[in-house]
């Protein structure tokens, strides 16, 4: 076995592909549907990697009795892509699949598009990103997108077993309770687990496979949610969701697998976020707290580093929440951009107030609030065209922002 045995093993037909049963199956299945109607058609597969991606592209060729050739993005260059457009012009049809295209930059994925529009060739493009994100809009229209799941433990552990049915070199005995464990480490890649398998074949010839020896190849999981891929941009909105939603359980849940991605960054800063635009006013000390937090994570780092973090996690998912702020300032921001900018009140304008009492009769004079009772005393301060905006409402189900409200109302009262 001279050829990885991930690359033996990849299906020539769509038949052997395992999981993706959404896409492939005999009733709304949009890839059975493509073989049976023999639709060629640009297509852009995206998903986590592991998935089969360009093994289920590679298989639609095959079974659609195409030539087809490869073109990876991340590594392959410029000419090979040249190459095999060439080879398009004078095979018909032919589809060229490329692999990892959001390593294309926007001028060569712009170039694919007159190539397209003259029917040169099919586009079967791969992606571990958000297409609407990573492909130029108009090479995205021109294609079919499909996005791939990760593959169940159940369809793993089938498509496993009759791996190792069909194939006279697994020389081992394993059970069905290590490949079910094989399969949780795998966390739907399935290069993953036939990686494992392959050790399996290299290192423990003619023996029974135990927990142990699995726990020796691979003592956790496979963390598949890789900092750039869209997976990743998933937890920061599930951690949000999840507090703001005041479910604390999967707001941990969250934190340790973005945590385990290894970028602490963005989490960090996705954090402040929350505490400002989901807690904002009904807990505004918490702001401090998480970012003292965040600040003892960045000196002591990992293991230790999770308690603190976990520690603020619980308090904002459990904490009185308002987005009274948030809504506010965007609300005022928005009418700025949309061009409500107007003259600002003369007396409210830097030392006005010195030149108009000079300037008799010019208009009304700056009401010093501290010379007053409360502090306070009523005058304009908006421009006169928004006079009657209110871009604050305060949300009095909170204890502290009802209590700020309380404290306003008495302070202005007349």
């Amino acid at each position: 076995m001279d050829k990885p045995l991930a690359t033996i093993l990849r299906p020539t037909t769509v038949n052997d592909i395992i999981g993706q049963s959404h896409l492939i199956n005999d009733k709304n299945g949009i890839i059975n549907r493509i073989l049976n109607q023999k639709f060629l058609t640009s297509l852009i597969f995206y998903g986590n990697p592991g998935t089969g991606k360009t093994t289920i592209a590679q298989a639609l060729a095959n079974d659609l009795k195409c030539e087809f050739g490869v073109f990876n993005a991340a590594i392959d260059k410029k000419e090979n892509l040249e190459k095999l457009i060439k080879i398009a012009q004078n095979t018909k049809p032919y589809i060229i699949i490329i692999e990892e295209i959001q390593r294309m930059n926007r001028d060569r994925q712009d170039l694919l598009l007159q190539y397209l529009e003259h029917g040169n060739f099919i586009l079967m493009a791969c992606t571990t990103e958000n297409p609407y994100f990573v492909i130029n809009p108009a090479l995205r229209s021109r294609c079919l997108l499909l996005e791939l799941k990760p593959i169940s433990n159940e369809e793993m552990l089938l498509g496993l077993k009759k791996i190792i049915t069909n194939n006279s070199f697994f020389n081992f005995n394993i059970s069905d309770e290590i490949l079910e464990k094989i399969c949780n480490l795998a966390t739907g890649d399935l290069r993953i687990a036939i990686n494992i398998l392959e050790i399996l074949i290299k290192l423990y010839p003619n023996e029974i496979i135990t927990i142990d020896i699995i726990n020796a190849i691979m003592p956790k999981a496979s963390n598949w949610n890789a900092k750039e891929g869209n997976e990743h941009h998933d937890l920061k909105s599930a951690l949000q969701k999840s507090i703001r939603g005041s479910d604390v359980n999967a707001a941990l849940h969250y934190l340790a697998r973005l945590l385990a991605t290894g970028d602490y960054e963005a989490l960090l800063r996705r954090m402040l976020i929350i505490v400002y635009e989901d807690i904002g006013l009904a807990n505004p000390a918490l702001a401090i707290r998480v970012k003292t937090a965040i600040d003892t994570f960045r000196q002591i780092g990992m293991p230790a580093g999770i308690i603190p973090l976990g520690l603020v996690v619980i308090e904002m998912a459990l904490s009185e929440k308002s987005n009274s702020a948030n809504l506010a300032v965007q609300k005022a921001y928005s009418d700025v951009l949309q061009g409500k900018i107007y003259p600002i009140p003369d007396y409210l304008k830097h030392n006005w107030s010195k030149i108009l009492k000079k300037s008799v009769g010019k208009g009304k004079l700056y009401k010093f609030p501290h010379d007053y009772a409360n502090d306070y005393v009523q005058q304009q301060y908006l421009p006169t065209k928004l006079k009657d905006t209110k871009y604050y409402q305060p949300k009095l189900q909170n204890i502290y922002e009802k209590k700020l409200n309380e404290i306003y109302n008495r302070f202005t009262k007349k």
